[in-house]
């Protein structure tokens, strides 16, 4: 059960992640660049993997807390001398601990996929930026080649039309 609501909280984590779209524009001149959206991209992922590494804490300590009160429970059974109640105590504390441990390594699962998540988006974001800065290069290029071969061409008919303008 532990597993199913740690999941659910990267799916939400993730799902929020990708929704978030406010304040990206940093300087608030009205337009997001490239690299504002990149930095706003990883701040998020980086705000909700603590969040999913907050609710994985929680559930660990209340798993703890359970172990603790199963074992309090066992002292006092066996301290009043009820065998019954040692032996339901007994049972309620081995639970308490297979919980426990189920929920220790659900929570490093967790923790090692949404840190592998947050890596793999964040050297995502970066191979989009040098993309991204790589067309923006490239249109620079071809603008300047245009730009000359107008330039050349204009020139050519401004002499064709000195030439006609001789004659």
């Amino acid at each position: 059960m532990k597993k199913i609501v740690l999941l659910a909280a990267v799916a939400c984590a993730i799902t929020l992640s990708a929704c978030n779209n406010s304040s990206a524009d940093k300087n608030n001149d009205g337009d997001t660049t490239i690299g504002e959206k990149l930095d706003h991209s990883l701040e998020t992922a980086e705000e909700h993997a603590g969040h999913v590494h907050s609710e994985a804490d929680h559930a660990l300590e209340e798993a703890e807390a359970k172990v603790k009160q199963a074992q309090a429970d066992l002292d006092a059974a066996v301290k009043a001398g009820d065998k019954k109640a040692e032996e339901a105590a007994q049972k309620a504390l081995d639970d308490a601990k297979s919980a426990w441990e189920k929920t220790k390594e659900t929570v490093k699962e967790v923790g090692d996929k949404v840190e592998s998540g947050v890596n793999n988006a964040v050297d995502a974001t970066k191979e989009a930026g040098q993309k991204a800065g790589e067309a923006i290069d490239n249109a620079a290029e071809k603008t300047a080649d245009k730009t000359k071969e107008l330039a050349s061409e204009a020139e050519r008919k401004a002499k064709n039309v000195k030439e006609a303008l001789k004659n």
